[in-house]
């Protein structure tokens, strides 16, 4: 489900607060160039056909969307596009959701190290 950002940020919160009892949250963040499977596929295909593969230089000028997505349980399935000029707002509130909600996060359990004794000769 695609939300708007401030949505998606209290989405987040409220995934957070349900995973402090049994839940995993996984989050990704990924570029979006509005592309699907088809028309790269296309794309690709017409480079193969004519053998020569043609590099666009512009490519590199553009500014695509982030891509934010969040799952938790089997359930909740919610994600957002944050444009190019939102991107520094959103990440501050997003940094403090995640900041806020590290105190659930479980420790690495540690093996405690052998030590050996220096054998005496």
């Amino acid at each position: 489900m695609l939300l708007d950002n401030d949505k998606f940020l209290t989405k987040t919160a409220k995934a957070f607060e349900d995973a402090k009892t049994s839940k995993t949250v996984y989050l990704t963040m990924k570029r979006h160039n509005y592309s699907t499977k088809k028309i790269r596929a296309a794309e690709e295909a017409a480079e193969t056909a004519s053998g020569d593969a043609v590099m666009a230089t512009d490519s590199q000028d553009k500014e695509y969307p982030t891509m934010v997505r969040l799952s938790s349980g089997t359930k909740t399935k919610v994600s957002t596009l944050v444009q190019p000029q939102d991107l520094e707002r959103f990440m501050v509130q997003y940094t403090n959701i995640i900041k806020i909600n590290m105190d659930a996060l479980k420790k690495k359990e540690r093996k405690k190290a052998v030590k050996a004794k220096k054998a005496t000769a």
